[in-house]
């Protein structure tokens, strides 16, 4: 039984869920099986590992049924049914825990369904100011709107009401037409990551066709024009998608210029989407090569500092990426104390799992800015490399000193690791392999040609690096190519 999907449940359960948990299944509106509560009884003592040889199921059984035979199909019949309360368990605690707007607008639902209309009307009134007086965005406000006019309307038509429900069926259609757009804009986007960052390929793609198909510009000139209430946030998620399918300049200005506008109407939670969109953006934009796209990213930075979102979607805690991120931003922006400064203060706010690599990784790049060599690769060398975009900081790095230093050998070592890494694993997408094997092959002919190769080959290196639109170290990799022509 200890290996059982029981205990893998209850495994999951934190302190105060495994607790709600036992009031729960001892509560007879529940359970009225008694030999369900006394396993749990028994289980409890031994959360949250469960790793006690005393939980096998026949040592479980002589305590339920003491002096009787041991019988396989009685314990099967008990844990069936204390699975079955726990998977009921979790349905019942997410619904306990859902938003304000859902529980209140289910009770409204099922006064109407009972017909307690004077209890009814108060309860419509305060959940309809509550919603409509929303001076912030809160996602997803125009799903609960587009129920609270359901309900509206089903209200009036039960009491042969229906030529009053006219209004009310409109605004059930416009709501979740807002709705639809609003959710349909953000698939697209995730859709898009996919294929990007993935190099995921779907050969059907309805959200896609649908996209090409709707006129937008048109949609909110309508909405503008008859005075439609949310088309400013229409508009802002419109501009989002905008600028995260075809990133420019000019998009990415759009898009910020109206959030920043519009900033005051949102969610803390929301506005911290549509910064964290911005920063996607900026990051595809320093990519892309624009023109002053680390300083578009590093004010996006700011303003998620500013704002307070830098963390918030994601439990108070700063993933390895993001501040991965922003500590190259500082470095291509020569804002190193301002790097150190944001290292030191929010270190603490990463996984404990991943706090000494992201700052053994950190510390390691800023002393290589500073060509401090031999601490640049103290720290690097104890950077966790099983995440793989690290794995590839710390390779290139290390390469790149190697080289400075004349360590040749070494440095090729590092390269033929690299390689591995890049060719070995499928999280890498087509683009960031390709970025990454040019500075490989780049590098290789470099030493090559240090080490007694053709001289002419060195502008040949040239020549395709010049060529190339992106590689990683590019700048520095043209710097020591013309260095070596020089010195020809």
């Amino acid at each position: 039984m200890r290996s059982s999907k029981v205990f893998q449940l209850l495994t999951a359960l934190n302190t105060q869920e495994f607790k709600e948990f036992g009031e729960f299944i001892k509560s007879p509106y529940f359970n009225s099986n008694k030999n369900i509560i006394k396993i749990f009884d028994i289980l409890k003592k031994y959360y949250p590992a469960f790793d006690s040889e005393r939980l096998e199921k026949e040592i479980i059984f002589e305590k339920i049924f003491p002096g009787k035979a041991y019988n396989e199909q009685v314990m099967k019949n008990l844990s069936s049914g204390f699975l079955q309360l726990a998977l009921e368990f979790l349905g019942i605690n997410k619904y306990r825990h859902r938003s304000n707007n859902d529980k209140e607008l289910d009770i409204l639902s099922e006064l109407n369904s009972k017909r307690l209309d004077n209890i009814y009307d108060i309860k419509l009134k305060k959940i309809e100011k509550d919603l409509l007086d929303t001076t912030h965005m809160i996602h997803p406000l125009f799903f609960h709107l587009h129920k609270l006019e359901t309900i509206k309307t089903q209200f009036l038509l039960a009491r042969d009401r229906q030529k009053h429900a006219a209004d009310n069926v409109m605004k059930t259609g416009d709501y979740l037409i807002y709705f639809f757009i609003t959710e349909l804009t953000r698939i697209a986007i995730d859709l898009n990551a996919n294929m990007t960052s993935f190099n995921i390929q779907h050969k059907n793609n309805l959200v896609e066709e649908v996209l090409d198909k709707m006129d937008f510009r048109y949609l909110l000139s309508y909405l503008k024009d008859n005075n439609y209430p949310y088309s400013d946030m229409i508009e802002v998620y419109y501009c989002r998608l905008v600028a995260m399918l075809a990133s420019s300049i000019e998009n990415f200005n759009n898009f910020r210029d109206i959030v920043l506008k519009n900033a005051h109407k949102f969610s803390i939670y929301e506005l911290a989407s549509l910064l964290d969109s911005l920063h996607n953006i900026a990051i595809q934009l320093v990519n892309d090569g624009a023109d002053n796209g680390v300083w578009n990213e590093f004010e996006i930075i700011k303003l998620k500092l500013k704002y307070n979102t830098l963390a918030l979607r994601t439990g108070g805690r700063i993933s390895l990426l993001t501040f991965r991120n922003i500590i190259f931003t500082s470095v291509r922006l020569n804002q190193l104390s301002w790097g150190e400064e944001f290292l030191e203060n929010n270190i603490a706010n990463v996984n404990d799992e991943s706090r000494e690599s992201i700052y053994n990784h950190a510390k390691g790049i800023f002393a290589y800015v500073n060509k401090d060599y031999g601490t640049a690769i103290k720290y690097l060398n104890n950077v966790d490399l099983s995440n793989p975009f690290f794995a590839s900081d710390v390779k290139t790095h290390i390469a790149i000193i190697y080289f400075e230093e004349g360590h040749f050998e070494s440095c090729i070592s590092v390269l033929d690791s690299f390689r591995h890494i890049l060719t070995g694993r499928e999280e890498f997408s087509d683009i960031f392999r390709e970025v990454n094997l040019h500075f490989i092959n780049a590098m290789t002919g470099l030493i090559k040609a240090k080490t007694g190769g053709k001289k002419d080959g060195i502008l040949k290196i040239k020549e395709k690096l010049e060529a190339q639109k992106m590689v990683n170290h590019k700048s520095w990799l043209l710097r020591k190519t013309n260095e070596m022509l020089q010195s020809n």
